[in-house]
């Protein structure tokens, strides 16, 4: 009896051996098989957005809040943003006023991220192309390229207190 318990448990131990090593495998296949791009934190292009500054041939989207969004994005004109969830929000026709508004909403004690402040990147492509921007406190985020020139930007987490609508509808007493 002894022999075949101890037969059991080493034919238990290869199989589950087998099925962690196929699992990791299968997990690094997963990543390798993606086409990931970057961001590059950029002081000019900080300071072009904090003076209001629009991206030229660049359509805009912001996710958390129209009033004070966790993120603004410009996607260059050459790309299509996969935006299946509905998690970015596009904004036709962006002006220097649009930018002013959100800028002006964001204040450290909405940031709740812990950098403290919000910086701008480029959004670089596996070559190291400038595709877009990326404004937020966060100072992480996937960026995914798909076939046809699409790109996948996901958002930062969400901000747990402001509703993101404006600082002056939330302070103005009735």
């Amino acid at each position: 009896m002894k022999c075949r318990a101890f037969y059991n448990e080493k034919r238990l131990d290869i199989f589950l051996a087998g099925l962690t090593g196929a699992f990791m495998l299968f997990s690094l296949a997963a990543c390798a098989g993606g086409n990931y791009g970057t961001v590059e934190w950029n002081r000019e292009l900080d300071d072009a957005f904090v003076s209001y500054q629009v991206l030229p041939d660049h359509r805009y989207y912001i996710t958390g809040g129209y009033g004070a969004p966790s993120a603004i994005l410009a996607i260059h004109n050459d790309y299509l943003l996969e935006n299946s969830a509905n998690l970015w929000v596009p904004v036709p026709d962006v002006d220097s006023s649009h930018v002013k508004k959100w800028i002006d909403n964001l204040s450290p004690e909405e940031n709740f991220w812990e950098g403290g402040e919000f910086l701008a990147a480029y959004i670089l492509s596996p070559n190291g192309d400038r595709v877009g921007a990326w404004y937020s406190g966060q100072r992480h985020t996937t960026v995914q390229f798909m076939e046809g020139n699409r790109i996948k930007v996901y958002t930062p987490d969400l901000k747990p207190a402001f509703g993101g609508e404006d600082k002056e509808a939330m302070t103005t007493k009735p």
